[in-house]
């Protein structure tokens, strides 16, 4: 099977028997939208009392895949059984604390915006001595899995995360710090949080985890059925404007988050989120020539979070500006 998928110059062969990206196709058609649950911070672990003092949160806010809050809390000790999301804390100036985590006790301080990871799976017992500002994030452990899809084509259990205790790392701090000044913003950046929860998680990824030696299975060379590959366009087609994970593709046509994406990737010679901007493209090109809407709408209306996010993809795969586009088809 040829290659059927290219960012270079977004050409997709016509003659090949798979359904692929198609301007023709009528993607104006009004479908019904993906909406989410909000993750909510009573979903965590936290323990929220007269000693803990909310801030700001994300309750409210719309975010289905990440949950934050900035909290003010008093001398507390407590012991949290294993939790099933990743837990970033970061305190806000120095503090003492006495930590217990996989197995080994860190006593001593944290200094101001460093970071305290624990990986999914992992639960921890901790002490603190002083008044804490700190900010707390939770992503849901379905990123964690798409994102080991994603970069790596593993399963997330063949990946260790290190967790480590007192980081500080310049490009965590600059995410985090995006995270906690959305938590002032008004409702309805869910998109932009779905965005932010990847690139955490991609951060954490490429410094504080390893790769086990594990075999991949045969079965990743099956490509889809004609079938699953129609269902799953259309699927796309219908909800480019929306947010949603490799799970729900993969809930589509029957088949395990991996088995999906490696089967997919085998078929399009693209990852689904490569796939997905090719569609985005060609919609927004199809926009431009219709020239009703403005820049913003279409930035909305094809899943970017604003006028420069699709600005920036789409020179990236067009090789101009929409407004040019839009000009040079009229």
């Amino acid at each position: 099977m040829g290659q059927l998928f290219s960012t270079e110059n977004m050409q997709l062969p016509s003659s090949s028997s798979i359904p692929l990206p198609d301007e023709s196709l009528d993607i104006l058609t009004p479908a019904k939208k993906i909406v989410r649950p909000q993750f909510l911070l009573r979903e965590t672990p936290m323990v929220f009392d007269a000693s803990r003092e909310i801030i700001r949160a994300s309750d409210g806010l719309g975010w289905s895949n990440m949950a934050a809050v900035l909290a003010r809390t008093d001398p507390f000790e407590e012991v949290v059984p294993p939790i099933s999301s990743l837990f970033i804390a970061v305190p806000q100036q120095k503090i003492k604390i006495v930590l217990e985590k996989d197995g080994k006790t860190f006593q001593g301080e944290m200094a101001a915006n460093s970071h305290n990871i624990i990986a999914p799976g992992n639960g921890y017992a901790v002490q603190g001595f002083d008044l804490i500002n700190a900010f707390y994030v939770y992503i849901k452990n379905e990123i964690l899995r798409e994102l080991a899809d994603e970069i790596y084509g593993r399963r997330l259990d063949e990946i260790d995360l290190l967790a480590p205790t007192e980081t500080a790392d310049p490009s965590l701090t600059y995410l985090l710090d995006t995270c906690k000044h959305m938590l002032s913003e008004p409702a309805g950046t869910n998109l932009s949080s779905d965005y932010l929860a990847q690139a955490i998680v991609a951060c954490v990824f490429s410094r504080h985890s390893q790769l086990r030696d594990v075999p991949r299975s045969a079965d990743s060379k099956v490509p889809l059925s004609q079938a699953q590959m129609q269902r799953v366009n259309d699927y796309l087609q219908a909800n480019l404007d929306g947010s949603f994970q490799v799970a729900d593709l993969a809930a589509v046509i029957g088949l395990s988050r991996t088995i999906f994406f490696e089967r997919f990737t085998v078929t399009t010679k693209a990852t689904p989120n490569q796939y997905l901007q090719v569609l985005r493209i060609n919609r927004a090109k199809q926009l431009l020539r219709d020239g009703k809407l403005s820049l913003v709408d279409i930035a909305f209306a094809c899943g970017y979070a604003d006028q420069s996010h699709l600005a920036r993809f789409f020179k990236r795969f067009v090789g101009v500006a929409p407004g040019r586009y839009r000009k040079d088809a009229h």
